[in-house]
């Protein structure tokens, strides 16, 4: 695919198929399985046999100098590797989840269109395969901060803070009170991190309550958890790096919010449209079959009756006259 913005700040393996599928990704499993895939996915488990059988079969599809452009389907990856089509979907979502392969683009099913279009050309398939980059492992660990320093750092006696000034407040043991979250935001949290389709750093806090002070204000627009997501992928599809695991989240989805602008705009409010309008145009269709369904029978009810009609009865007696005249007129002649 010539496409250059997905591909933006998305690293590529240093090695090549081989290398990648038997040493990056057993290396990265070892190191981060327990860490990083385990609590994602605790009923779920992925043995590396199985995972190095799919990285295995998924970089024979890669671009042998970047690791990119891999576009198997789960059913070609499963002959390939003999596994079942769901343990071939645990295996990938692991190798995102360990750092090693990025997916691009997501795959979704084709639009009556598109299936069209691809009929006109002998293309049977009714999606479209997911696009994943294969690199090496985006995990990286830091060295630790120096304990100590060369430079000697003195501080301003006034820049000491004493609790000198402070306010006293009606008891020694008197606590701030925490401000409700706002209601339509909670709801709107709720529902995003408990969709199937949002991303596992969503789901990184047990509630929405920590997301309900972000979301308010797409709440009240309208805002619904395919929104969110979708403002996500177009974050993605722009060039933007999006971590499997952001160091912090909350601010990352305040950055989508505010480069997307106005919040009356929803991102997938158009391809809502569009479903709705097929959804439309095929419930038509329907009645339009249902409401001719009537006229149909009785015009074969009718058909049938004019079979035994006096009609039909007088030209097969015609038909019997000009046949027996003919048969008469053969016998005649053969006698002469």
């Amino acid at each position: 695919m010539d496409l250059e913005a997905p591909w933006a700040a998305i690293p590529c393996w240093s090695g090549r198929a081989r290398r990648w599928a038997h040493a990056t990704v057993p290396q990265a499993y070892l190191r981060h399985y327990d860490s990083r895939v385990r609590p994602v996915m605790p009923h779920n488990p992925v043995s590396l046999k199985s995972l190095v059988a799919v990285a295995e079969a998924r970089a024979s599809f890669a671009d042998h100098r970047t690791g990119r452009d891999c576009r198997p389907t789960n059913d070609q990856l499963a002959q390939m590797t003999g596994l079942s089509v769901r343990t071939v979907q645990r295996a990938s979502t692991a190798l995102r989840l360990l750092g090693v392969a990025t997916e691009v683009m997501r795959g979704r099913l084709r639009t009556r269109a598109e299936r069209f279009a691809s009929w006109r050309v002998g293309d049977n398939g009714r999606g479209w395969a997911s696009v994943w980059a294969l690199h090496d492992c985006r995990i990286q660990t830091l060295s630790p901060h120096p304990a100590g320093s060369l430079v000697n750092q003195k501080h301003s006696p006034q820049s000491v803070l004493t609790t000198l000034t402070r306010r006293h407040s009606a008891g020694s043991s008197a606590a701030t009170r925490r401000t409700s979250p706002d209601v339509r935001g909670l709801a709107l949290a709720n529902k995003w991190i408990r969709n199937q389709q949002s991303p596992p750093w969503a789901r990184r806090y047990h509630t929405g309550t920590p997301w309900a002070r972000l979301l308010s204000q797409p709440a009240q627009h309208g805002w619904t958890p395919r929104d969110i997501n979708t403002l996500i992928q177009d974050w993605i599809g722009t060039g933007h790096w999006v971590p499997d695991s952001p160091h912090k989240p909350i601010g990352l989805l305040g950055a989508m919010l505010a480069a997307h602008g106005d919040l009356r705009q929803r991102p997938s409010a158009y391809d809502e449209a569009r479903e709705q309008e097929e959804f439309n145009q095929a419930r038509a269709r329907v009645a339009a079959q249902l409401a001719a369904r009537e006229p149909n029978r009785q015009a074969r009810q009718a058909g049938r009756a004019a079979l035994a009609g006096p009609g039909r009865q007088a030209a097969q007696q015609v038909l019997d006259d000009i046949r027996e005249r003919a048969r008469l007129r053969r016998y005649r002649g053969g006698t002469r």
